[in-house]
C-alpha cells in the first residue's frame, strides 16, 4: 500500500498538523532534521513525506535524543535499510502513512472551521509550584534578566531560592 505524497502544505500547516510553530519547522530545515521544501520561493511545499519525518523528529526528541543524535539515527536507520534494499522514500512512506490520517482529520476540522490553536511555550520554574510560562511569540528576554524577573516574582512570592538535595542553587 503506498501513500499519497500530493498533498500540500505551508511551513505554517505543516507545523499545525505536527503541533510545533512555522519557526520550528524552517529550523528543522535548517538543522537538517527534515528536508527542505519541494520547489522554490512560493511554490515551495511540503508535504505528507515532509509531515512524517516531522513526526519522526519529535518522536526521537521525546525518547530524549538531541538534534545530533536524531540525525545520526536517521543515517544509521538510512544505512541499515540500504544493505537490506530499502529505499529512504519507502521508509519514510510508512511514516508518511500515518501522517496522511493527520491531514485527512486536519482538512475536515479546516472544514468544519475549527483548526485547533497551536503554540509553544516556555516553562520557567521560579519555585516549587510556581512557573512562569512564555509563548512562543514572545522572545526570551537576556538570562540576567530572566534571572532578575524570575528574582522579582521569587520576592512577590515571599518565596526563597530553594536548594536541591545536594545543597545547590
Amino acid at each position: 500500500m503506498t501513500t499519497r505524497l500530493d498533498s500540500r502544505y505551508t511551513a505554517g500547516q505543516l507545523g499545525q498538523l505536527s503541533g510545533v510553530g512555522e519557526r520550528t519547522v524552517r529550523y528543522y530545515v535548517r538543522e537538517g532534521l527534515i528536508d527542505p521544501p519541494s520547489g522554490r520561493g512560493r511554490g515551495a511545499h511540503f508535504d505528507n513525506r515532509h509531515l512524517g519525518q516531522l513526526q519522526r523528529v519529535r518522536f526521537l526528541q521525546e525518547a530524549g535524543l538531541d538534534h545530533a543524535a536524531i540525525r545520526q539515527h536517521g543515517e544509521e536507520i538510512e544505512a541499515a535499510l540500504a544493505k537490506r534494499g530499502v529505499a529512504r522514500r519507502d521508509w519514510e512512506a510508512e511514516w508518511a502513512r500515518s501522517s496522511a490520517d493527520v491531514a485527512r482529520i486536519y482538512r475536515r476540522l479546516k472544514a468544519q472551521r475549527y483548526v485547533p490553536a497551536v503554540s509553544t511555550v516556555t516553562r520557567v520554574e521560579v519555585a516549587k509550584g510556581i512557573a512562569l510560562l512564555i509563548e512562543g511569540n514572545h522572545r526570551l528576554p537576556a538570562p540576567t534578566r530572566l534571572a532578575e524577573a524570575v528574582a522579582g516574582l521569587r520576592a512577590a512570592f515571599d518565596v526563597t531560592e530553594q536548594t536541591d538535595q545536594a545543597g545547590q542553587k
